[in-house]
């Protein structure tokens, strides 16, 4: 729901969600009449199973923050936590149970891969439709045609019917008419995920430029790089609720430590320090920390300083030769890093209580994104694994959004315009011979 008063002052939020509550019934809903009426007579023979209060859930609890003409606003939280809610409520394609909402000025929604395309029309003829549907005359959509078509990168296929497109030509295509209607506020949802890497540069890029023209954006995303790029300031949601709304950098540390806490089911603090599980009888990690250039806790890193990884643990008994491995995987699939002292010729004389190893690497040369770490102690004269972790410690790489690839490396860039010396002295010493 979305509402725009006449007399709307500079100053102002070109966004306003002002304790928005949102509320959905959980299970299935009733296909047939059947259905309906054997849930309506067991509800008054008593027998209906959960109340009506039980089978619904808040989706959204008083949820408030405030966007600002020309702001980029971020919405990050684990799956469930509500925001795609949020974005749907600013649409208008949902209306909440409680709270007031506002949006100042024209509103363009990319919130769904090919939303509003209809699949039996050609791509041109969807460009006309989307644009319409935004609010656009035929001869605003005729003066960027072009420019939407090259930008999606659908040149080749723009007369064919969307529905034989791909899902990364639709959402190219989709992006591409939300970015070019000139709205006031955009709203982006986490559909960029499913283009190719270079096109998720080229859009990334795209709302940084609408961004410093003037459009307000609220974009929602799981990946932090991409939020830290545009965002100064964003919304940590957990379970329908705002668990923090400031400056991205904290954001993020926030968001970590709510993602920690979940996969571990222990509480953790923003550097990844857990709490000391005092029940537990068997060797354990106590905490994982990652210390940066400055010799301070945290949870991201540049590729170009060094980082110090600080691995506390606890030993029921001696090890005389404790071997130490730490992991690192992408997106808990895809590993990166493997690291283990034995196979580096160290191994730890470990007594029993606890001990502390600290690992020491002078970069970290990959591409911007999340990363999780595990750790595993080996008693190597036993040859057996007294602790393997999950992939539960996250690390965030920032790489300023330079690279597209795994790694980030230095490099220089000069323009050589003549012929090197050496190509010289090669050529001279061939005319000689």
């Amino acid at each position: 729901m979305s509402d725009s008063s006449e007399g709307v002052f500079v100053s102002d939020p070109a966004v306003l969600f002002d304790e928005v509550s949102k509320r959905f019934r959980r299970g299935s809903g009733h296909d047939t009449l059947a259905s309906l009426i054997g849930s309506g007579l067991r509800r008054l023979l008593g027998r209906g199973g959960r109340s009506a209060d039980r089978d619904t859930f808040w989706a959204l609890n008083d949820v408030s923050f405030q966007v600002q003409p020309g702001e980029a606003l971020g919405i990050i939280g684990t799956n469930g936590a509500g925001k795609s809610t949020i974005l749907k409520v600013l649409a208008g394609i949902m209306r909440p149970e409680r709270g007031r909402v506002r949006v100042n000025g024209r509103l363009t929604a990319l919130i769904e891969v090919g939303a509003g395309f209809h699949g039996e029309l050609t791509g041109r003829e969807n460009i006309y439709l989307g644009g319409a549907i935004l609010g656009m005359t035929r001869h605003e959509v005729r003066e960027k045609l072009d420019t939407i078509i090259d930008f999606a990168g659908v040149g080749p296929f723009i007369d064919t019917p969307v529905k034989r497109y791909s899902t990364g030509m639709q959402a190219r295509l989709g992006f591409s008419i939300a970015a070019h209607v000139s709205p006031d506020v955009l709203l982006v949802d986490e559909v960029l995920s499913v283009g190719d890497a270079v096109f998720r540069v080229r859009c990334l890029d795209r709302m940084s430029e609408l961004v410093q023209s003037g459009l307000t954006l609220v974009f929602v995303s799981h990946n932090l790089e991409q939020v830290r790029r545009i965002c100064p300031r964003t919304v940590v949601l957990e379970e329908g609720r705002v668990a923090f709304h400031g400056p991205t950098e904290q954001a993020i540390e926030k968001y970590v430590g709510v993602l920690m806490r979940d996969r571990n089911g222990r509480k953790a603090d923003v550097c990844g320090r857990l709490v000391d599980d005092a029940g537990a009888a068997g060797p354990r990690v106590l905490s994982v920390r990652f210390l940066g250039a400055d010799g301070r806790g945290g949870v991201s890193v540049t590729p170009a300083e060094p980082l110090d990884i600080k691995i506390r643990y606890w030993l029921p008994r001696p090890i005389p030769r404790l071997v130490i491995e730490a992991n690192m995987r992408r997106d808990f699939a895809q590993n990166v890093i493997s690291l283990n002292s034995l196979r580096d010729g160290v191994t730890f004389d470990a007594g029993a209580g606890e001990g502390c190893v600290l690992i020491h690497l002078p970069r970290l040369p990959l591409a911007g994104g999340q990363y999780f770490w595990n750790v595993r102690m080996w008693d190597a004269d036993r040859g057996t694994i007294e602790v393997d972790t999950s992939f539960e410690y996250p690390l965030v790489v920032d790489d300023g959004g330079r690279a597209c690839g795994m790694l980030s490396m230095e490099r220089t860039w000069a323009a050589d315009d003549q012929t090197s010396e050496l190509e010289t002295d090669r050529l001279l010493a061939h005319t000689a011979s």
